[in-house]
Order: structure tokens, then sequence, then C-alpha cells
């Protein structure tokens, strides 16, 4: 669920953008751009600059997990590799 919901013009720009990859880096620029511009307008407080840059890391160290988890999704595992794994398993398995 969305804090505020999720305008109409909202849902046709992620619908309109191509692939999972490109709907999530739209949402993070879109979540980094609020979050300069409260700054900027001062709707942020007496916020410093170490916890804003704070935040700014938080969402980059998410994004970069996010582009890990989807590269260990498309990559598919080397077959020799896994051959070998359950031929080595199952040799413990009779040896032991």
């Amino acid at each position: 669920p969305v804090i505020g919901g999720v305008s109409s013009g909202e849902m046709a720009k992620i619908d309109a953008a191509r692939g999972s990859s490109a709907k999530h880096t739209l949402v993070w620029y879109w979540m980094s751009e609020i979050l300069t511009r409260e700054h900027l307008a001062g709707s942020t407080g007496e916020v410093g600059a170490p916890i804003l840059s704070r935040i700014y890391q938080f969402m980059s160290d998410g994004n970069i997990g996010y582009n890990q988890a989807r590269k260990i999704n498309y990559i598919p595992f080397p077959f020799a590799h896994a051959q070998i794994s359950s031929m080595c398993s199952m040799f413990l398995i009779f040896l032991v």
C-alpha cells in the first residue's frame, strides 16, 4: 500500500516504462527527487546534511540489493556446475 495512493498519471508513467528495472528506476528517481525538493523547500525541518546523506545512502543500498537480486534471477546457474555438484553429492551419500 502507498500512503496517499498512486495517481492515475503516475500509474500511466509506470505502465509506460518497459521492464521491471525501468519501473523500479523510475520510482527510485521519484523518491530521490521528492526528498531533494522537500529539503530545499525547507519542509524537512532542521535536518542536517549527514542525516540526509544517510537517507540517500539507504536508498542507494536498496537499489544495489534490487539489482543484485535481479542479476541472480536472470543469470542461469551453469548446467555443468549443477551436474558436477549433484554427482559429488551422490558420491558422498554413498560413501558415507
